[in-house]
């Protein structure tokens, strides 16, 4: 539960910087506070759907990665309407920004996994050697 709110605050971080660095290039000026609640929910709501899609197992690995990029891509757009986000982000930015934040999750944490691994087998060998 504890890695799940990590998980959820991180990708809210992700998102609004990424989401700041856009808006930067399209010369915004500032970030509304209500965006950053909306931002929020969505991650929290994508999240608690790949809990659940983690339930069901799904046999080939690719299968499953493209339904969790639809499911991120899919919610962003159904938020998008929702709080009227068209009106400053266009469709085709949404998407990329959803994509991109869904890669450099993954990417953040397979290298948290690596960590882990090797502090495993670190204790491992300290346990062999006594």
């Amino acid at each position: 539960m504890k890695k799940g709110f990590i998980n959820i605050f991180a990708t809210t971080g992700l998102s609004l910087v990424l989401l700041s660095i856009i808006a930067t290039l399209y010369d915004a000026e500032f970030l509304c506070v209500k965006t950053v609640f909306q931002v929020f929910l969505l991650n929290v709501v994508v999240h608690l759907i790949l809990l659940l899609m983690c339930k069901i197992e799904i046999k080939y690995f690719v299968i499953e990665i493209a339904m969790e990029i639809v499911l991120a891509v899919a919610l962003s757009l159904l938020f998008g309407t929702i709080f009227n986000w068209y009106t400053s982000t266009p469709l085709l930015v949404l998407v990329l920004m959803s994509i991109v934040i869904y890669v450099i999750s993954i990417v953040l944490n397979i290298l948290h996994m690596k960590q882990e691994a090797d502090e495993i087998n670190k204790l491992i060998q300290i346990i062999k050697k006594e």
